[in-house]
């Protein structure tokens, strides 16, 4: 299970912590060593809270999850009642697949600050992973109320009509959608409605498609919904269809036409190659 959201929210945070001193020369092995020290964290309260929080998400981000929750208990000790502290503790038990204290966790996140985008995201996530449709839209309702561009948002609401008997709620936001150079809405969207048609062939070609058009990392966040639902593996949603270049760059151009319209633009204006 990917969890991409989770790692969305703790990309900065992990990027923050790597830009202070770099362990040259150091192995694997020292490097881990290094990212488990206790001995060396600030006695000031807030300085602590600040590495302990950093390396619970480093923890996590590697899937060392016990690690993550130590130092997680850390910061917690540190700067209690922190909306961000508990949401990662609900990210944890969530990749440990402890759904009641995962639910409860992201619940006592929203207490602390209810408009937490990504702990209504996170606690729709668990919902939606349980089968319980209807709670689960209405928590990423409340997060596309925030975001309303967010397509990954959009995405797990139609799923959520779509596998939870919203039939023409689905078709409806199905037919609101063509393809579009920044986002695979579009291709999965199609490919869970196939699957739940039980389509597969036709459902495969969707991710198909998705695969040669867009970069993985892209299509692994829509892509996990469906390897959680048992219709993609992880392989054969990670896999990219070999094909000759000149036919992908055909297909992206004729599926989207604005892609075909900035190609134009460069013939008509090439960039510069000057530094």
């Amino acid at each position: 299970m990917r969890v991409i959201p989770w790692l969305l929210g703790l990309a900065l945070v992990i990027l923050w912590a790597g830009c202070g001193k770099k362990s040259l020369g150091r192995g694997p092995n020292a490097a881990e060593a290094e990212a488990k020290r206790t001995d060396d964290l600030p006695t000031d309260p807030e300085e602590r809270f600040k590495v302990t929080y950093v390396r619970a998400a480093q923890a996590f981000a590697r899937n060392d999850l016990e690690t993550a929750l130590k130092f997680l208990e850390m910061a917690e000790q540190a700067k209690p009642n922190q909306a961000n502290s508990v949401n990662l503790r609900g990210a944890i038990y969530t990749r440990k697949r402890d759904w009641a204290q995962a639910q409860s966790a992201f619940e006592e996140a929203l207490k602390l600050q209810p408009d937490l985008p990504m702990a209504q995201f996170n606690l729709g996530e668990v919902l939606f992973l349980n089968n319980k449709y209807k709670e689960a839209r209405e928590r990423f309702q409340i997060f596309i109320n925030s975001q309303p561009k967010n397509d990954l948002g959009l995405y797990k609401i139609y799923l959520c009509d779509l596998f939870g008997g919203e039939k023409s709620k689905a078709e409806q936001f199905l037919a609101t959608l063509q393809p579009n150079p920044a986002s695979p809405i579009y291709y999965f969207s199609k490919a869970a409605e196939a699957f739940a048609k039980g389509e597969k062939t036709a459902a495969m070609d969707f991710v198909g498609s998705a695969y040669r058009i867009y970069p993985p990392d892209a299509n692994a966040t829509f892509a996990d919904s469906l390897v959680e639902k048992g219709y993609l593996s992880g392989e054969s949603a990670e896999k990219i269809p070999e094909e000759d270049e000149k036919s992908k760059v055909a297909e992206l151009k004729t599926l989207l036409p604005a892609l075909k319209k900035e190609e134009d633009k460069k013939l008509v204006n090439p960039p510069s190659t000057n530094p």
